[in-house]
C-alpha cells in the first residue's frame, strides 16, 4: 500500500509526507472524531491493526468506545507508517521499561526509531501527538470534574484550587489534571502507584497563585480542544524552562470538519485532500 493510497483511507487523517520528522521542540497534534461515517470506515480497516489491538477492540461492550479505540489506533498506525516509510501493519509498537519499577509497561515506543508519540481518546474524540523527543498528551471531558478527581491530586494542588474563586475551580482542576497526566504519560509511569498525588505541578499560570511548574527538562502546554474537552501536552526538552513548544494542528478543525488545505498549521507538503471511498481500497499488497 503506497503512502498516496493510505492518504485516502480516512478522510480526517492528513498524513505526513514519507520520512517526516518533527523539528526540535515541536509537536504535531491530530484531533479526530469518531462520527458514524469515519467510524464505519475505520471498522472496515481493522486488518491493519495488530492482533493485540484487535483483541482490545473486541473487548469493548460499548460500540462508541470500540469505534473510538479503532479510529485512534488505526490513525496512529497510518501516521507512523508514513513517517517510517512502511506499511501500517508493519509498524511495531513496544513498551519502554517503566522508570519506577523497570518492568516493560512504560510509555509506548517505536523500536529503532527516534520518533516519539502519544495517544489519548475519550468518548468519540481522539488526539495524537508526534514529536522528536518523549511526549505525552491527555484529553479529558469537562464534565469529568468532581470531588473524587480533586482528591487524587497533590495536597498543594488541592489547596491552590480551593483558594480560587468558585467559578475558576473546575477549570483549574481540569487544567491541572490534563497537564499532569500528559507529563506522566510522556515520562512513562502512567497514573498508577500514587504518582498523581506525589507529583506537584499545580494549575497553569493563567489561574495565578501556586504553580510548581513542569518538572525539570520538560515543557507543558495547553492544547486547543473541541468544545466540552480540555487537553494538554508534555514534551521532553533541553531548552530553557518556561519556553513553549510549537504546535501544528492537523486532521480536523475544532468543529469536526476536515481542516482547510490553506490552514497554516497543516503538515508541510501534504497533498491536496481528494478522498476516495474506502470500498475502493482492495487491501494492502
Amino acid at each position: 500500500m503506497t503512502a498516496w493510497t493510505r492518504h485516502h483511507l480516512l478522510p480526517q487523517v492528513a498524513l505526513p509526507p514519507t520520512g517526516y520528522r518533527p523539528a526540535a521542540d515541536h509537536i504535531d497534534v491530530w484531533t479526530l472524531h469518531a462520527d458514524p461515517v469515519t467510524a464505519d470506515s475505520a471498522q472496515r480497516l481493522t486488518t491493519l491493526l495488530d492482533a493485540s489491538e484487535r483483541r482490545r477492540a473486541n473487548s469493548f461492550l460499548s460500540t462508541d468506545r470500540r469505534d473510538t479505540y479503532v479510529l485512534a489506533h488505526l490513525a496512529l498506525r497510518l501516521i507512523l507508517a508514513n513517517c517510517l516509510g512502511t506499511a501500517p501493519r508493519a509498524v511495531t509498537i513496544s513498551r519502554a521499561p517503566c522508570p519506577s519499577c523497570h518492568k516493560p509497561h512504560g510509555r509506548p515506543t517505536l523500536p529503532q526509531s527516534n520518533l516519539h508519540f502519544s495517544l489519548s481518546h475519550t468518548r468519540t474524540t481522539v488526539m495524537i501527538a508526534l514529536a522528536p523527543t518523549r511526549v505525552g498528551i491527555d484529553l479529558e471531558a469537562v464534565d469529568r470534574v468532581d470531588a473524587a478527581l480533586l482528591r487524587r491530586l497533590h495536597p498543594n494542588e488541592q489547596e491552590a484550587i480551593h483558594r480560587l474563586p468558585s467559578a475558576h475551580r473546575s477549570p483549574a482542576l481540569l487544567d491541572c489534571w490534563v497537564r499532569k497526566e500528559a507529563y506522566l504519560k510522556g515520562y512513562g509511569t502512567g497514573l498508577g502507584a500514587g504518582h498523581l498525588q506525589r507529583l506537584d505541578i499545580g494549575p497553569g499560570p493563567q489561574f495565578g497563585g501556586h504553580s510548581a511548574g513542569p518538572p525539570a527538562g520538560w515543557l507543558l502546554t495547553p492544547l486547543a480542544a473541541p468544545p466540552g474537552y480540555a487537553a494538554a501536552a508534555a514534551l521532553r526538552s533541553r531548552t530553557a524552562a518556561g519556553r513553549q513548544p510549537t504546535i501544528a494542528r492537523h486532521g480536523c478543525d475544532l468543529c469536526g470538519r476536515p481542516a482547510h488545505a490553506a490552514d497554516e498549521n497543516r503538515l508541510r507538503r501534504v497533498r491536496p485532500a481528494t478522498y476516495v471511498s474506502v470500498l475502493d481500497i482492495q487491501g494492502e499488497p
